[in-house]
């Protein structure tokens, strides 16, 4: 495929979406729920509001999520720059930093996007949790995350629809729980989308794009293929995404060549203890 294939902003054609992956192979850190019942919802976005909002208790519920952090202010400053440049949108996007061992990121509906500690650790630069956060947010503008729920809803799977989010290692350990449910991860096609997604929106930021390739080399030497965002079953192999998001920014030169592969600061996130480090939740 073509990089054009993957990306909302370069006149994408409709993607193809994933077929659903047979079994579990991931922890996550929320008991399964009912799937959500068919009914008139206020609006078109009430049941995004819905999950979000559940997902959000459930993590609370589990003393998972960070109500101060060091982190909170480059994470806020950082995220709030990537959600201006992602316009238009109906939700409210929100930053939150839980707990975890491994390198961990993930969105939900209605727009929260959720950070582990050693994620923010291991970050070298402000350009990497950049792409990270837009990658993410990528997810949300090309409607993968919806995508999954409604085709588990389709396939009728009538629970575990909000533990597809969330992996935590050696945390909540659900996999005999629900081990005999299938669950819909995101494709290739969408990860990889997702990826150029992120990219681009890390530069309409003013962030170096390259800042996705320094991180997925990074992860690479500490997990080899897993990526950040380790309930993909199958996930594309991170050499592979690296190629391909350098790939793409030769295909657009007039978009990414002012941009160079060259990292200029290594030293990792700085750290505010002055600045307000709560967490900031504001609902859609």
């Amino acid at each position: 495929m073509k990089p054009v294939d993957f990306c909302l902003h370069c006149k994408l054609g409709q993607l193809t979406r994933g077929d659903m992956l047979r079994g579990m192979g991931a922890a996550a850190l929320v008991t399964a729920t009912a799937a959500l019942p068919a009914k008139a919802l206020a609006d078109a976005h009430d049941q995004e509001r819905q999950i979000g909002q559940q997902v959000y208790s459930d993590l609370r519920n589990k003393g998972q999520i960070l109500d101060s952090s060091t982190y909170y202010p480059v994470l806020r400053a950082v995220g709030d720059k990537i959600a201006a440049v992602n316009q238009p949108r109906w939700y409210n996007q929100n930053w939150l930093i839980v707990k975890g061992s491994q390198a961990n990121a993930f969105s939900v509906p209605g727009g929260s996007i959720y950070v582990n500690e050693a994620l923010l650790k291991n970050a070298e630069n402000e350009e990497e949790l950049a792409n990270v956060l837009g990658h993410e947010t990528g997810h949300l503008v090309l409607g993968h995350v919806m995508d999954r729920i409604h085709k588990a809803q389709t396939a009728q799977i009538v629970g575990g629809l909000l533990g597809i989010f969330i992996h935590n290692q050696g945390t909540y350990d659900l996999v005999n729980f629900l081990g005999s449910y299938a669950f819909l991860n995101f494709s290739r096609a969408q990860e990889y989308q997702a990826d150029h997604e992120g990219a681009i929106l890390a530069g309409k930021a003013n962030y170096n794009p390259y800042g996705m390739v320094w991180f997925f080399q990074k992860l690479e030497k500490l997990y080899g293929n897993a990526g950040f965002e380790q309930y993909v079953q199958d996930h594309p192999a991170t050499n592979d995404r690296i190629a391909r998001i350098e790939q793409f920014f030769k295909s657009d030169p007039s978009q990414f060549g002012k941009w160079q592969n060259k990292m200029t600061s290594s030293s990792g996130l700085s750290t505010s203890s002055g600045s307000d480090g709560r967490l900031i939740y504001n609902p859609s």
